[in-house]
C-alpha cells in the first residue's frame, strides 16, 4: 500500500514540473510575459480554484527593497486524500527603478529552498501542523526543490509591480472531522480559521 502511495505521489510530482515547465515557471520555453505569471498545480486552472476566500496585506524585505503585496487565498478543498492550497500574490507598491521583486526564497520557511514549501496547515483541533507533501529528494525529477508538492524555482520568478503570480502547496488532506484550518504563509499575516471542504 505504501509502495502505491508513493508511486502516485511522484507521478504527481511528475506531472507538476512538466507542467510548470510547459508554463515557463521552471525555465521551459514559454516563459510568461506581462502581468500574470503562473505556477498553479498540474491538475488545476486558475478557472478550477474556486472562490478567494480571505485576503491578507503583507510587507515583504528582500534585501534592501520593501515590497507591498496582497495574497488571496482560494478555497480549500479535499481531493484523492490531498489538499491545495492555492494563492494569487499581487505586488501593490509602485516600486522605483529596476527593483523586481526575486521571489527566491522568501516562503521556503524550514525548508531552505527555492520553493512554496514553508507554507503549513495548522489544525487546532487535534494540534497538528502539516507539511507540504514530499517525494523522496533522490528519486525527484530536477533535485532536492522539486522534491516538495509546491510551487519550485521561485528564484527565476520576478514580480513587477501590479504584477501577480500563482503559487500552490500541496498537503495530506486532514481528517474528515476536521472542518476548518489555519494556513501559515512565511511573511505573511496568518489566515484564521479557513474552512476546508
Amino acid at each position: 500500500m505504501r509502495s502505491n502511495r508513493t508511486s502516485r505521489l511522484g507521478a504527481f510530482a511528475l506531472i507538476t514540473t512538466l507542467a510548470m515547465t510547459g508554463c515557463g515557471v521552471l525555465g521551459g520555453p514559454d516563459r510568461p510575459e506581462g502581468t500574470q505569471a503562473t505556477a498553479v498545480a498540474a491538475t488545476e486552472t486558475v478557472a478550477d480554484l474556486g472562490a478567494v476566500v480571505a485576503t491578507r496585506d503583507a510587507q515583504i524585505t528582500r534585501g534592501r527593497n520593501l515590497y507591498s503585496v496582497r495574497v488571496e487565498l482560494y478555497e480549500l478543498r479535499r481531493r484523492d486524500g490531498f489538499v491545495n492550497v492555492n494563492v494569487k500574490m499581487t505586488r501593490t507598491d509602485q516600486g522605483t527603478g529596476n527593483d523586481d521583486w526575486q521571489v527566491g526564497d522568501t516562503f521556503e520557511g524550514d525548508t531552505i529552498s527555492l520553493t512554496f514549501a514553508g507554507v503549513t496547515l495548522v489544525d487546532r483541533k487535534n494540534r497538528k501542523r502539516y507539511l507540504v507533501a514530499r517525494v523522496d529528494p533522490d528519486t525527484a525529477p530536477g533535485g532536492k526543490d522539486s522534491q516538495y508538492l509546491a510551487s519550485t524555482n521561485l528564484s527565476k520568478i520576478f514580480v513587477k509591480p501590479d504584477q501577480s503570480i500563482w503559487l500552490y502547496a500541496t498537503f495530506g488532506a486532514p481528517p474528515d472531522d476536521v472542518t476548518a484550518v489555519d494556513v501559515v504563509i512565511p511573511r505573511v499575516p496568518v489566515f484564521e480559521n479557513v474552512p476546508l471542504g
